[in-house]
């Protein structure tokens, strides 16, 4: 019989189990894939990310430095018009994610296993019932499934994705080119790290029947990319309510997405999962203590949906000049960087843990 039980060997799943086994405890995480690395539909996959890595190393105990990269270059094509991007101003780097041993997920995971955290692959929960059988204090990180948030009637909007990916022969370069443009209210991108190269289409709403031809053109004319196949997926993201964020579902701890530590504007969410992680962690034996963490995390959750909620209704011509204006002072504007980053949950507990070691 274990100690703690986590769902999810997701990122939030993985800090929350390698901080239980650091305190002594005997810790299982179940995983419903056969192996490391979520879902196959849309890992591997190269992530661009704003990264506070002092930040992380100091409030989760976890040094994730080993598994980022740097950006080799960064820039958004804005309706046609292509923009440099200077990703060292919002601390952006180049995480992998998925199963092969270059990702983010099988680092923590080795890490996990040092720390004695034990496995059980093939093993999801799917129902209400399932998670009800769970032990008290039990932690829940199912990420991108509809399971656990309707097993915890968490609000969600349904997403829909389109995504390509292929290896390539550069191992050492990262990149990442964000497109906004009429195929999407959202936006998509290209990236590579590790010699995997993604293209990937997305929005919170259906997708329109010609937007994925439009963006495989855009992208062929801007980067000459090619992709034979595409994979067409959806998956939930807590933005369907500004008080989407949660920590507790009755007496089970919820972590990652599915607590709502994704960034609705933008839906950033490696940050926040990190965060996240190590505040579930914190809440099995202290849920005071873990529900102030937690509202700090979130602080900035509400600002970015009413941000994404007011911009849905201003012409895209001037969201285009607006954008493309900020992207080009973004190198010697220091209050653009702090705004982005200080968007990323989880950023203030960071920044609190680094401002009292020094």
């Amino acid at each position: 019989m274990f100690e703690n039980v986590v769902v999810g060997a997701g990122l939030a799943g993985l800090v929350c189990a390698i901080n239980l086994a650091r305190e002594g405890r005997d810790v299982l995480v179940i995983e419903r894939e056969q192996r490391i690395g979520g879902s196959p539909l849309y890992h591997p996959s190269p992530e661009g990310t704003p990264i506070d890595l002092e930040g992380i190393k100091a409030y989760t105990g976890i040094d994730i430095s080993p598994a980022v990269k740097k950006f080799t270059s960064g820039r958004a094509v804005v309706y046609g018009e292509v923009v440099p991007a200077d990703m060292d101003a919002i601390s952006s780097y180049m995480i992998e994610r998925g199963p092969r041993s270059t990702s983010l997920d099988s680092y923590l995971y080795s890490l996990a296993l040092k720390s004695g955290v034990k496995f059980e692959f093939g093993r999801g929960c799917f129902s209400p019932d399932d998670f009800m059988q769970l032990p008290p204090d039990s932690v829940v990180a199912t990420g991108l499934h509809f399971e656990g948030f309707d097993s915890f009637l968490v609000p969600y909007l349904t997403s829909f994705h389109y995504l390509a990916r292929k290896k390539i022969e550069d191992t050492d370069s990262t990149h990442v080119t964000i497109y906004h443009d009429d195929f999407t209210t959202d936006y998509a991108y290209t990236s590579s790290i590790n010699g995997v190269l993604l293209a990937h289409l997305f929005q919170r709403y259906p997708i329109k029947k010609d937007a994925l031809k439009h963006f495989q053109e855009r992208v062929y004319i801007t980067e000459g990319f090619e992709f034979d196949s595409w994979e067409h997926f959806t998956f939930p993201v807590p933005a369907a309510s500004i008080s989407n964020p949660r920590i507790f579902g009755g007496r089970t701890i919820l972590a990652g997405t599915l607590s709502g530590c994704m960034e609705p504007y933008m839906f950033f969410g490696i940050h926040g999962a990190l965060v996240s992680g190590k505040i579930a962690a914190i809440a099995v034996s202290d849920r005071g203590k873990a529900h102030e963490e937690f509202l700090k995390a979130t602080s900035s959750f509400r600002s970015a949906y009413l941000l994404k909620k007011a911009l849905s209704f201003v012409p895209k011509g001037v969201y285009g000049a607006a954008l493309k204006a900020a992207l080009r002072r973004l190198p010697e504007d220091e209050r653009i960087g702090r705004f982005v980053k200080h968007g990323m949950l989880g950023w203030k507990n960071c920044q609190s843990v680094v401002a009292k070691k020094y």
